[in-house]
């Protein structure tokens, strides 16, 4: 069984994932780093092993979508642990802003 060695931030991005070439559904994650997430999804019909590609909204990017490739490690009632199958500079950028961002809201607020 994989155990992931780093951890996940909470962190909610916007995500499309798609399926055997077809969208599957829009959801949101729930945790992330630079090599997998946690994305919600109730009722889904994903197994482990499936492979996904995934379509994240780059905010700082004009909602331009980032592509991520990825295998889904584990299932549950709440939703699927995804490895990702790539490493790329367009999502490690993207999801290094976000993650700025969140940092400096949580600093920032009361």
């Amino acid at each position: 069984m994989y155990h992931r060695t780093y951890t996940r931030i909470p962190l909610t991005l916007e995500v499309d994932i798609q399926f055997k070439g077809e969208k599957l559904k829009h959801a949101y994650t729930r945790n992330i780093n630079p090599f997998g997430a946690f994305i919600e999804l109730s009722k889904s019909t994903l197994v482990t092993n499936d492979f996904v590609r995934l379509y994240f909204i780059d905010k700082d990017n004009g909602d331009a979508c980032v592509v991520q490739k990825g295998i889904v490690m584990h299932c549950s009632d709440d939703g699927v642990g995804i490895l990702f199958a790539i490493d790329n500079k367009e999502f490690r950028t993207m999801l290094g802003h976000e993650l700025s961002h969140a940092y400096t809201t949580v600093a920032l607020s009361p």
